[in-house]
């Protein structure tokens, strides 16, 4: 249906698997491609960048440059900005290559007056436009009760919205290929994609009407399967394989589409299903409960899930975390990464709680040793009513030694723990006379992201009570959080753990830092906004260890979340560790 010079527009931008698709289509037919994204129109890089490469080494010289004046959040959208320019100024190039011309051009697709103008621009100087690809997409992947309206309409939009601008501005007559990407989700479904599949399905009957609409058009809706790259990153392919869906590989991906295009006439099938070739359809085609079998939950095979850099500039609240002057990853965060480790793992699922967290070796950071942070999970088992995953995390460092930092069992479930009642009582505790002032200065060591505790009412030699701060939204911690929100309160469980850090400073003069948590269980899918009451019961105590059972309480008094069996550690050298609570100055490169 095209040939040399015919133009054709590719929605998606330059970058991915439509780059990919776009090389395929230069090679095979030689036109002139006008890709459309809402990237900004790519510029040629300076010479200072030029040269450098590496992730690590883009950002320290954006960091020189800003003399100081820039923050690792600013940073981190620097380098996003020339990453993704970079990457589009290579793919044009390698397009070019190919044996088409083209050019990229900014913009939204969901904007009808936009694209209009635009398309009226592009054949004006290029011609009539005879074919369209419309790749276009953004993922919110949420559980239905999740997901908001916003993020619902943006997912819709992108798909069905864009492709009536573009429908709207190209003439009835002129178009010869109009090929749509849909998604294999459409068909089969997919837990946490309510909205990309009701986008992509909607794409599907789009296709159906144009094909009857537009004649002498060869029209396909590719229901693709997920490709090896794009919005596929490494954490999810062991998801995907977990669930019989094999990834379509770019170049591969790229040929087929092509092949598609050239093979089948005006009568051949609308919508298609491409599927990698290692797909097992029987999984994919039906669902599949997990084994009802009880079985130890570390007898499963653990998979990668993700993987961040430990690191202060990928992990900003580390900086608020640091003891004898190296930043150290919480607990509560911990807890987080493993729980979030087993909803990636076994999606559809709700976080129910943690089993014999168990802290192997203190997660810290070196600046001379890079390190990586790993989370690793299992499949969940069933055990009655809820089921068990294993879950580890672990460190690789350059030249591949790993360290297992972390191991746990992660509950998970259908519904909420039935709510819990409280199991003790803190009243006829002695009142606390140091100020919140006094008690960041001169016992705790967290800097001022995690002075989370509000008040401490009561402390005695039965336990500890106080009110607490509730955690702010994940990017104000992460530079790349896997999710939009919380799983648990990693705020709110810090500050539990900092209370016994000054109950144990009050009662030995000596403080404490955690090493295990017997059991943590959470009632409600989250903390309330706002504060929690914390009531610390001391179990168990010495002058070189503790335990204590602590309950999370919201503002009626109703139990939030318990953590039973918490363990720690006590050691007067911790108080000089404690006061070396800040990171070195890294010393700058004379500009």
């Amino acid at each position: 249906p095209i040939g040399p010079g015919d133009v054709v527009i590719v929605t998606g931008g330059a970058r991915g698997v439509t780059a990919e698709v776009a090389v395929g289509l230069a090679e095979a037919f030689q036109p002139t491609l006008v890709l459309l994204g809402r990237t900004e129109i790519p510029q040629g890089e300076p010479g200072w960048l030029a040269s450098l490469t590496g992730e690590v080494e883009i950002k320290r010289a954006l960091a020189t440059r800003a003399n100081g004046h820039a923050n690792p959040q600013r940073l981190g959208q620097e380098f996003k900005k020339l990453a993704a320019n970079r990457e589009i100024l290579e793919n044009l190039e390698r397009i070019e290559a190919a044996g088409a011309k083209v050019v990229y051009r900014s913009l939204d697709v969901k904007e009808r007056a936009t694209v209009g103008d635009e398309i009226k621009l592009i054949r004006e100087e290029f011609g009539p436009i005879r074919g369209l690809i419309h790749g276009a997409g953004v993922l919110a992947d949420r559980r239905i009760e999740d997901q908001t309206d916003a993020q619902f309409a943006e997912v819709y939009a992108t798909k069905v919205d864009g492709l009536r601008s573009l429908l709207g501005a190209v003439g009835a007559e002129e178009l010869r290929l109009l090929v749509l990407f849909s998604s294999s989700t459409a068909r089969f479904g997919r837990a946490g994609q309510a909205a990309y599949a009701a986008a992509n399905e909607a794409l599907n009957k789009y296709a159906q009407r144009e094909s009857r609409t537009r004649r002498d058009c060869r029209v396909i809706s590719v229901n693709w399967g997920p490709w090896d790259g794009g919005m596929v990153t490494p954490s999810l392919k062991p998801l995907f394989a977990s669930e019989g869906v094999g990834l379509i590989p770019l170049a591969e991906g790229a040929r087929f589409l092509v092949e598609e295009i050239q093979s089948g006439g005006l009568e051949a099938p609308v919508e298609v299903v491409v599927l990698g070739g290692d797909s097992d359809l029987s999984k994919i085609d039906k669902e599949s409960e997990p084994a009802a079998k009880p079985v130890h939950a570390h007898s499963s095979t653990l998979k990668v899930m993700f993987e961040r850099p430990l690191d202060p500039d990928a992990m900003p609240i580390l900086r608020s975390h640091v003891i004898d002057g190296r930043a150290v990853v919480p607990l509560a965060l911990t807890l987080e990464f493993l729980a979030q480790g087993a909803l990636q793992r076994n999606p559809g699922l709700s976080f129910h709680g943690v089993e014999g967290l168990k802290l192997l070796k203190g997660i810290v950071h070196h600046e001379e040793r890079p390190e990586t942070i790993v989370v690793m999970a299992g499949k969940a088992l069933r055990e009655g009513s809820s089921y068990r995953a294993a879950v580890e995390l672990r460190g690789v460092r350059e030249g591949g030694k790993t360290i297992a930092h972390a191991r746990a069992d992660v509950i998970l479930g259908v519904r909420e723990p039935e709510p819990g009642r409280r199991s003790f009582e803190t009243a006829g505790l002695p009142a606390y006379s140091r100020s919140m002032k006094a008690v960041y200065h001169d016992v705790l060591f967290h800097g001022p992201d995690l002075h989370g505790l509000d008040r401490i009412e009561a402390c005695g030699p039965e336990g500890i009570l106080a009110s607490a701060h509730t955690a702010p939204a994940p990017t104000a911690w992460l530079e790349r959080p896997l999710r939009q929100a919380w799983l648990s309160d990693p705020l709110a469980i810090d500050c539990a753990f900092q209370l016994m850090v000054l109950w144990s400073y009050e009662q030995t003069g000596a403080p404490s830092l955690p090493t295990a948590v017997g059991r943590y269980t959470q009632y409600r899918r989250a903390f309330p906004t706002g504060k929690v009451r914390i009531a610390v019961s001391i179990t168990r105590f010495d002058a070189l260890s503790a335990a204590a059972d602590i309950e999370f309480l919201d503002n009626e008094g109703n139990l939030v979340a318990r953590v039973e069996g918490y363990e720690c550690v006590s050691n007067p050298s911790l108080n000089q560790a404690f006061r070396r609570n800040r990171l070195p100055k890294v010393a700058r490169s004379p500009r």
